[in-house]
């Protein structure tokens, strides 16, 4: 899962770099916008970055836990977080191209990450022998 999350990051990262460049192109006198489609467009932009690193932490630090309920709970995690990934590419795309409002997308992308991120704590957490924290170096 540690290699998924990095590789997945990393291309988030380039789907980043690559948005900026698409706003770039698409918009270049900034002035003549309306200013609220463009806080929208930058917050989308900005969300797309949150979401690769995290991945790109997880990629780096992540430990599965040993037992059934605590590797399932970082597993759903996972799952949420992808998901969340796509959501938030998906609403720079539509909420800038294609309605060019907010649309919803990004809350739900917003809050799939936090969902994520709350399930990889409560896996992360796992209680062994009365103890909270990561597993100890033998």
């Amino acid at each position: 899962m540690k290699r998924v999350h990095l590789i997945f990051g990393i291309l988030l990262f380039v789907v980043f770099l690559i948005t900026g460049q698409f706003m770039r192109a698409d918009f270049p006198d900034k002035d003549s916008i309306d200013q609220m489609l463009r806080v929208l467009m930058r917050s989308r932009h900005i969300y797309i970055l949150f979401s690769a690193f995290i991945h790109i932490m997880l990629g780096i630090y992540l430990e599965m836990r040993p037992g059934t309920v605590p590797r399932s709970l970082q597993y759903l995690g996972s799952g949420l977080l992808l998901l969340a990934s796509v959501l938030l590419v998906w609403a720079f795309v539509s909420e800038t191209y294609i309605y060019a409002e907010f649309s919803g997308i990004s809350r739900y992308g917003i809050y799939a990450s936090l969902a994520g991120v709350i399930f990889h704590l409560a896996g992360g957490l796992s209680f062994r022998d009365g103890e909270t924290g990561p597993p100890s170096q033998k």
